[in-house]
């Protein structure tokens, strides 16, 4: 795993402030998006070396920030095509994978950790 459980909580808390699932109390889409979460997880780890996974958590190193919109676009696809979420439609699963691949590269950007834009991130969206 890429994320701790709290921080596949935390992503999951944000996707629930975003997207929102017709008919499903608040409750059984935190658990949901809890799920998705992992999976995507589970799918970035499979996709990422292990190099990449330390950058999220180290400040003084990390990848060019003019190229990080292109390496996200990039993993975005590739990681996509590794996991199905049924319970969602395929432009809810695009969303979602974009709220947790967009701050995690840029967490692996020089001078940035997933520690410090995790705060930032839940008081963007008022959670």
């Amino acid at each position: 795993m890429m994320l701790s459980k709290e921080e596949q909580k935390q992503f999951a808390t944000l996707v629930n402030t975003v997207i929102d699932i017709p008919l499903v109390p608040e409750e059984m889409e935190q658990q949901i998006f809890e799920h998705a979460v992992a999976v995507i997880d589970r799918a970035l780890e499979d996709t990422l070396p292990t190099l990449f996974h330390g950058l999220m958590r180290e400040a003084d190193k990390g990848i060019d920030k003019a190229q990080a919109k292109a390496f996200a676009d990039r993993l975005v696809e590739a990681t996509n095509k590794k996991f199905d979420l049924p319970y969602l439609n395929e432009e809810q699963e695009a969303q979602i994978l974009r709220l947790v691949v967009d701050p995690l590269v840029k967490a692996m950007t020089d001078g940035k950790t997933l520690k410090n834009l995790l705060p930032q991130l839940q008081a963007a969206s008022g959670k």
